[in-house]
């Protein structure tokens, strides 16, 4: 499966100053990298009302949302639970 990483993304990752946390997302990154296919990924939930999105919980405070095509997933954002709502209403 090929992966791709926003540049909303790698923005967001730059601001994560725990490194513990930072080390879990590389490894979920390098997860998905091996996955055949999103449904293999059983952390990831789909967003209601888009069949090509996905959410994830890291830890109890962080979000990772993804968009998938055929073969592809893009990473697109990395948000603290509270930015989430702040996002989605601009």
């Amino acid at each position: 499966m090929n992966l791709k990483i926003s540049s909303s993304f790698a923005n967001d990752f730059k601001t994560i100053n725990d490194v513990s946390l930072s080390e879990k997302i590389k490894s979920i990154v390098e997860s998905i990298k091996t996955a055949e296919n999103v449904y293999v990924l059983t952390q990831f939930k789909s967003i209601s009302g888009n069949n090509k999105a996905y959410k994830m919980g890291i830890g109890f405070y962080f979000l990772i949302g993804v968009l998938t095509a055929e073969n592809e997933i893009t990473l697109m954002r990395l948000l603290h639970r509270d930015e989430v709502i702040k996002v989605l209403n601009t």
